[in-house]
């Protein structure tokens, strides 16, 4: 309550969060500190504070990272093409037209892909075309290959985990830009990382289903 989070409201939101913001929530509700957290998870102090900040702003319902950035897609297309997202996404098709919004209104994928047929992959790699491509960043510019590689490394790690090692194996690029992909899939709920060591990075399906 210290944090302005209602006992009830932690316990029956808890699914909102990544296994690792809930394993530290939990753990600083029972009063474990910063440090005595960090030994166990392996990350520093400020780390464990950082996953204790983003989950206790998802559970005040505040704006989360997916709603901003979805907000400056949405104003990005609209001072593109100088129209409301709405009438822009009439000209695409069913799914595509779905996914887009979806992304704009920071909403996740699990629970749409379905209803169009397709896996939350498939979703995501057709989201990401559809992006790039609204906000003329055509195939085989660097910002579309960037969206390109990010939706294979999802769509590889759907079908297995992977460590840092086996990810460079398959997607040769600096361990710093490669850290830098995986922390946006991350944070876009795309990927998630495993409770082993050493750890593996899976793809969310993959990962609630280790997790059931």
């Amino acid at each position: 309550m210290s944090k302005g989070i209602l006992p009830s409201k932690l316990t029956d939101h808890l699914e909102k969060l990544y296994p690792l913001e809930r394993e530290v929530l939990l753990a600083r509700a029972s009063g474990e500190t910063l440090r005595a957290i960090g030994g166990r998870l392996e990350l520093t102090p400020e780390g464990v504070r950082q996953v204790e900040h983003r989950a206790l702003r998802k559970l005040r319902g505040e704006n989360t990272k997916e709603q901003a950035q979805g907000r400056r897609f949405r104003l990005a297309v609209e001072q593109r093409t100088g129209e409301p997202l709405e009438r822009v996404v009439e000209r695409l098709s069913r799914a595509e037209r779905e996914v887009v919004l979806a992304y704009a209104n920071g909403a996740s994928l699990s629970d749409l892909a379905p209803s169009l047929g397709m896996s939350v992959t498939e979703a995501t790699v057709l989201r990401d075309q559809v992006v790039a491509r609204l906000l003329g960043e055509e195939r085989g510019s660097r910002a579309g290959k960037w969206v390109e590689l990010k939706a294979a490394v999802a769509a590889a790690l759907a079908e297995s985990p992977l460590t840092y090692e086996e990810l460079e194996a398959r997607f040769p690029m600096s361990r710093r830009r490669l850290m830098k992909l995986m922390q946006e899939l991350v944070a876009e709920g795309r990927a998630d990382i495993s409770d082993e060591y050493p750890f593996r990075f899976v793809g969310k399906e993959e990962f609630a289903s280790v997790k059931a």
